[in-house]
């Protein structure tokens, strides 16, 4: 029986099996939380001290979505067969079923699994949206952390996260971090925005054990004093929180990685980090008042960047995306939003950093408001021409 018109079948299986699925095609990388984490076999991105960067689910909310952090290219299950294979859709289908053993089952067989797996598909859909639920509520928790022996979401905050205002010791440690790049958050009304925490985990820094079916953390990760960061939606939710680790004596990141020094939990997209409301002092889920003037916009993908316009531009509301997929997905169709300048980071010589921008320019100005583009001529960011890091 030819096995046409069984892409169903095929998906459901191999999501049931998508760890297996990953040792196959990724049998370099490994498990870390829910996700396979693996440097890419297509585009041979090892390099000595270099994180790996291609993802997929593979425990809650949408098991076998992957991404390459670094290339961009993502997709489902079978597209990832397909790529990693280097062959198209059909392609995959069969490399897949090989897999699964499915090329000899007859068309009874078949059916009763299609059955089988379409119940499997509704459960599934089920699980990841409770996941997503469950991930959404984390992100408030996080941000709001009451002390607490348990995790929130991935981490542990024993102690909790600290208002903006209340001159803790967490929110001096902050400042100083701040002031260091010229941009002293004490000036902003940052009260929706910023908390602060003596001591948050670093979650990148757990290590895990499988054993028996059962997977758990054998080790947590390093506590760090760390600056909690609120995503809000259009209406004011905090849907993801975005976590700035800071040396517990210095006034720098923490000791990790440098591109892992900034965490970010929840869900991200449509949400950015508002460091300044503008001249109105409201912020911008709260700016639907009648009689208000409409004030330019300044959107940055960093926060120390969005801080270094806040801090000399007051006239500006002043947000920052997260990634340049946040700036992408902004809600810059508000009202309160008059026209955008997006200030880019420098990304000389990185095409992927280009076309995510080229991305980025283009959700913006989907929005119908004018948009105009502004670069440093200084360093990476606007941060380091705040900082007179001309070299």
């Amino acid at each position: 029986m030819t096995p046409a018109g069984d892409l169903d079948i095929v998906k459901s299986k191999l999501l049931d099996q998508i760890e297996a699925v990953c040792k196959w095609l990724l049998p370099e990388g490994k498990p870390e939380g829910d996700l396979w984490v693996s440097f890419n076999p297509v585009e041979h991105d090892y390099k000595p001290g270099r994180l790996p960067a291609l993802k997929v689910r593979i425990r809650r909310g949408d098991i076998g979505a992957w991404k390459c952090w670094r290339c961009g290219v993502s997709g489902d299950v079978i597209k990832l067969i397909a790529y990693v294979l280097k062959t198209d859709t059909s392609g995959a289908l069969k490399e897949a079923r090989d897999f699964l053993g499915l090329q000899k089952m007859t068309r009874a067989e078949r059916e009763q699994l299609r059955r089988v797996e379409a119940e499997k598909k509704v459960r599934r859909d089920e699980d990841a949206e409770k996941a997503r639920l469950r991930k959404l509520q984390d992100a408030d928790r996080l941000f709001n952390a009451a002390a607490s022996p348990k995790p929130i979401g991935p981490a542990l905050v024993p102690h909790g996260t600290e208002k903006f205002g209340a001159g803790s010791d967490a929110e001096l440690h902050a400042q100083k971090y701040f002031a260091a790049r010229n941009v002293p958050i004490d000036q902003l009304a940052g009260r929706y925005t910023f908390r602060f925490s003596p001591a948050t985990e670093w979650w990148k820094g757990q290590s895990w054990k499988n054993e028996g079916g059962r997977r758990w953390i054998d080790q947590r990760g390093p506590l760090f004093p760390a600056v909690h960061s609120a995503m809000r939606a259009w209406n004011g939710f905090v849907t993801c929180c975005h976590i700035t680790f800071l040396d517990p004596v210095k006034p720098a990141k923490a000791p990790v990685p440098p591109k892992m020094a900034k965490m970010m939990w929840g869900e991200a997209k449509g949400a950015v980090i508002e460091v300044s409301p503008g001249p109105s002092k409201i912020p911008f889920w709260m700016a639907d008042r009648e009689g208000l003037k409409p004030a330019p916009l300044i959107i940055a993908e960093g926060i120390e960047t969005a801080l270094s316009f806040a801090v000399t531009i007051p006239e500006a509301r002043v947000w920052a995306g997260g990634s340049l997929a946040g700036v992408r997905h902004a809600p810059v169709h508000l009202d309160c939003v008059a026209w955008v300048l997006f200030a880019r980071d420098n990304n000389a010589g990185n095409p992927q950093a280009q076309k995510q921008f080229d991305q980025a320019l283009a959700g913006l100005e989907a929005s119908g408001k004018a948009v105009t583009v502004e670069a440093s001529h200084v360093g990476d960011d606007f941060n380091d021409l705040a900082r007179g890091d001309e070299e």
